[in-house]
């Protein structure tokens, strides 16, 4: 069986909220992959697993609306200006 693991080697804060972050994927001890990102949040695995987190700095159900709808998918346009198909959108 190999020995395959994920490790977290640095967090480096870079300007306002956003940090850059490193990992690099090991096999069988020898470095194989490794994945850089910008991410606003301060959890590095979060950051990797959850795409929405890394970009915008919170999780997607924390988001806020404004109160306008969408006039093609009527669905609530959020604080980022964003409805669920794209027609909406700032």
């Amino acid at each position: 069986m190999r020995k395959v693991y994920l490790r977290h080697d640095s967090t480096v804060s870079k300007t306002g909220n956003d940090m850059e972050i490193e990992f690099t994927l090991v096999k069988e001890d020898r470095k194989s992959w490794r994945i850089r990102l910008t991410s606003r949040s301060s959890d590095p695995y979060q950051s990797l697993m959850n795409p929405h987190l890394s970009q915008y700095g919170k999780m997607c159900h924390e988001t806020t609306g404004t109160g306008y709808v969408c006039p093609v998918c009527n669905l609530e346009i959020d604080e980022y200006g964003y409805c669920g198909c794209g027609t909406g959108s700032s």
